[in-house]
C-alpha cells in the first residue's frame, strides 16, 4: 500500500496544474467511482420450503440426519449469482444435558460451519438460525439441504415438536450487490476492549439511498464456565458502531461450561452515505473476577455485505429509549416498527430483526417476537413466532452456552396487498426463583 501511495504520489506531481487539481477533488473522484457502480436491481427470486412434521432426530453413529421441510431447490440465473440462504427452526431436547448441532449442505456437501445448541434441561427449546452467503459459480438447479445430529450416543431432540414451522428460504442476489468474505484462521481473544477479527473485514460501495444488510457468523468456543463472563461482537462501518451510541455490540455470548463450539449471529440494516465503505467485525471479551479466561475463534466464519435499493426497505428502525420487559404478556417495544405496502398479493417480506437483551437477575426467561398487523383490519395482530407463548426467540440463564441478543431472518408472505405493519414484542416468565418475573431492558444496541 505504501508503494502505491507513492507512485500515486509521484504521478501527482508529473501533472500540470489544471489535471492535478481535478484528480485530487474528492467530489470529483466520488462522483467518478459512483458513476462505475451498477445500480441495485428492482426485483429478487426468493425459493421458500416449509413443514410442521415432527420429526426426530439422533445421534447415532455420528449420523447426520436430513430435516423434513429444510430442503430447497435453487437455479441461480447466471454463474455468478450469489444466494443467501437462512433456516430456521426449533428443537427441543427430550432429555437433561442434550446438544445439537446444524449445517447446511448443497449438493450432498457441507458448506456452512456448525450451528449448536447446549441444553441443561429438557423440553426447553431452542430457536435455530442458520443463514448462509453461497456462490456456486454455475447455472444450475442446485439442492440445498439443512442437516442435524444430536452429537452423542443416545441423544435424541425433536424439530416441530408440537407442529412449529420452520421454514429454509433462499435469495437470489445479483453479484454487483453483494460482498462477502470467509476466514477460518484460529484466533484466541483475552480478556480486554474491542479488537478487530483479523481476515473480517470487506469494502462495498453505496449508491445514494442504497442500504447494506450486513450478516456476519463467527464459529466459537467459550472458555469458562461463569455467568459473569460475556464474548461480545460487533460490526463496524468506517469509525462507527453500528451498534449505537451505548458500545454495547451486536451481539452477547456466555457459556455456563467450557468445550461447548457454537456459532453465533449478527443481522442488521445500515444506511450508509454513498460512497466505499469498510465494514469490519470486532470482538472483545469482558469477565468477572475469573482468571485464565479466554474466547477462541475456530472454523469457518464468514461477513456479508448486501446492498439493497432504498426505495425497497424500511428502515433500519431503532428503539427510542432503553425499556424494562417485566410483564408476563406481549409488550410491543416503542419504537421498533416498521411498514410497507405490497404491490401484488404473492410479494413477500424479508424481515431482518436485532435486539440486545439485558437481564436484571441471575436467573431470567425472556421471549422475543414478530407481530404482523394489516392496517384497518379488525382481526388481531398475527404473531409470526413458533408459537404464541414461545415466539421467535428465547433468551434463558439455564442454557448450556448461548447468544443473548435475538437477531435473525424470515420471509413472510402476507397474502394481500398491504399496507402491512410489523412490530418486535417482548415478555418475560416467572422461573420460581422470586414472587415476581425478573425483568430484562432492551433497547440499548
Amino acid at each position: 500500500e505504501m508503494a502505491k501511495q507513492k507512485n500515486a504520489m509521484l504521478q501527482t506531481e508529473a501533472l500540470p496544474e489544471s489535471e492535478s487539481e481535478t484528480s485530487e477533488d474528492p467530489m470529483e473522484v466520488l462522483k467518478q467511482l459512483l458513476e462505475s457502480v451498477a445500480p441495485c436491481t428492482s426485483t429478487y427470486p426468493v425459493s421458500v420450503s416449509q413443514s410442521t412434521d415432527r420429526q426426530r432426530v439422533d445421534g447415532k453413529a455420528d449420523r447426520w440426519t436430513p430435516l423434513k421441510g429444510q430442503q430447497l431447490l435453487v437455479k441461480p440465473a447466471t454463474e455468478e449469482d450469489c444466494i443467501l440462504l437462512v433456516a430456521n427452526a426449533l428443537m427441543t431436547p427430550e432429555s437433561d444435558r442434550e446438544e445439537s448441532h446444524w449445517l447446511l449442505r448443497r449438493d450432498g456437501k457441507s458448506i456452512s460451519s456448525s450451528f449448536s445448541s447446549y441444553s441443561r434441561q429438557r423440553s426447553w427449546s431452542h430457536h435455530i438460525c442458520l443463514p448462509w452467503m453461497d456462490q456456486p459459480l454455475k447455472r444450475a438447479e442446485l439442492e440445498y439441504q439443512v442437516v442435524a445430529h444430536a452429537g452423542r450416543e443416545a441423544s435424541h431432540f425433536v424439530v416441530g415438536e408440537k407442529k412449529e414451522r420452520r421454514q429454509i428460504f433462499g435469495l437470489t442476489l445479483p453479484v454487483h450487490q453483494v460482498s462477502w468474505v470467509e476466514d477460518d484462521e484460529v484466533l484466541s481473544l483475552p480478556p480486554g476492549p474491542w479488537r478487530d477479527v483479523n481476515g473480517l473485514h470487506e469494502v462495498i460501495t453505496t449508491l445514494p439511498g442504497d442500504r447494506v444488510l450486513v450478516v456476519c457468523t463467527m464459529h466459537y468456543t467459550a472458555n469458562w464456565s461463569s455467568e459473569l463472563n460475556r464474548g461480545r461482537f460487533t460490526v463496524v462501518r468506517d469509525d462507527l458502531g453500528l451498534d449505537g451510541l451505548a458500545d454495547r455490540g451486536l451481539q452477547s455470548v456466555r457459556s455456563l461450561g467450557p468445550s461447548q463450539p457454537r456459532t453465533m449471529i449478527m443481522a442488521t440494516v445500515d444506511e450508509p452515505p454513498p460512497g466505499p465503505h469498510l465494514y469490519r467485525a470486532r470482538a472483545a471479551l469482558t469477565t468477572g473476577e475469573e482468571s485464565g479466561v479466554s474466547l477462541t475463534l475456530q472454523g469457518e466464519r464468514q461477513l456479508t455485505l448486501i446492498r439493497l435499493p432504498g426505495n425497497l426497505v424500511t428502515g433500519p428502525m431503532r428503539p427510542i429509549e432503553p425499556v424494562e420487559i417485566h410483564d408476563g404478556t406481549w409488550t410491543e417495544i416503542p419504537g421498533m416498527f416498521a411498514s410497507c405496502s405490497l404491490r401484488r398479493p404473492r410479494d413477500r417480506v424479508l424481515l431482518v430483526y436485532h435486539i440486545d437483551c439485558n437481564p436484571q437477575d441471575y436467573f431470567y426467561e425472556a421471549h422475543f417476537t414478530i407481530f404482523r398487523r394489516k392496517e384497518g383490519a379488525i382481526s388481531s395482530d398475527q404473531n409470526l413466532g413458533f408459537s404464541e407463548e414461545f415466539g421467535l426467540d428465547m433468551v434463558f440463564s439455564d442454557y448450556g452456552a448461548s447468544s443473548e441478543y435475538p437477531a435473525g431472518l424470515l420471509i413472510d408472505t402476507p397474502g394481500s396487498q398491504g399496507p402491512w405493519t410489523y412490530y418486535l414484542a417482548a415478555r418475560v416468565a416467572n422461573l420460581g426463583t422470586t414472587s415476581e418475573n425478573p425483568s430484562v431492558v432492551v433497547g440499548y444496541s
